[in-house]
């Protein structure tokens, strides 16, 4: 048993790894999409945001490999509890949108012309942040979620179509995640440069819930 709960363990953590490195590689394209609509000052301040965004991932990823590492000795030196296995069970329940869950975090409200592959964006971006969980409108969004373009402006998501406006919740520190999309030269600045009859409104939220993925 201390050994099958060890394995959940370090698969828990190696997965974050590669989802971490995946939404590292997709959040980058939003930036681009609307590079030529910034001035030199506002380049200023993109490229200090993603020279600070850059090393928080490096030292998140450094941190996580850590605990693989940790997590593997324990395994093979028979440390690991049931009780340990079961928390991180329940971790990669929630990670993969398995379970409903509950808590504080962030309302992000969409409301006007908007695409898929900058609602990946968003979701990427408030992963990146340390969202936990993540629903758009109703619909959870899990780590394999895929978006397309919908009919009528709407917006695809794991084949249900979802039409405007949009409610994206994210539970997590809520602080960490406003500030995260809210900041100078932040996602939601960038998409109001992109979509300027769009209206985006932040908000904190004390108390969420998140159904599971259906």
């Amino acid at each position: 048993m201390r050994t099958t709960s060890g394995s959940i363990s370090v698969a828990f953590v190696a997965l974050l790894l590669g989802v971490l490195a995946v939404s590292q590689f997709r959040s980058q394209d939003v930036y681009s999409r609307n590079l030529q609509l910034e001035t030199p000052a506002s380049l200023t301040t993109l490229i200090a945001t993603l020279a600070d965004k850059n090393s928080a991932l490096r030292d998140e990823i450094f941190d996580l490999r850590l605990r693989v590492e940790a997590a593997g000795t324990s395994v093979s030196s028979g440390q690991f509890s049931l009780t340990e296995g079961e928390r991180q069970l329940a971790q990669l329940r929630v990670f993969a949108a398995q379970d409903a869950v509950a808590g504080q975090g962030i309302s992000v409200n969409i409301d006007g012309p908007f695409d898929e592959k900058a609602m990946s964006d968003l979701v990427n971006e408030l992963r990146n942040a340390g969202a936990e969980a993540i629903a758009i409108n109703e619909r959870r969004v899990g780590p394999r979620s895929w978006f397309a373009p919908g009919t009528s402006g709407g917006i695809v998501i794991d084949g249900a179509r979802l039409g405007a406006p949009w409610m994206v919740r994210a539970i997590g520190p809520s602080d960490v995640l406003y500030v995260a999309v809210t900041r100078t030269g932040g996602i939601t600045g960038q998409f109001e440069l992109i979509y300027r009859s769009t209206r985006f409104k932040v908000a904190r939220e004390q108390s969420l819930d998140l159904p599971p993925l259906r």
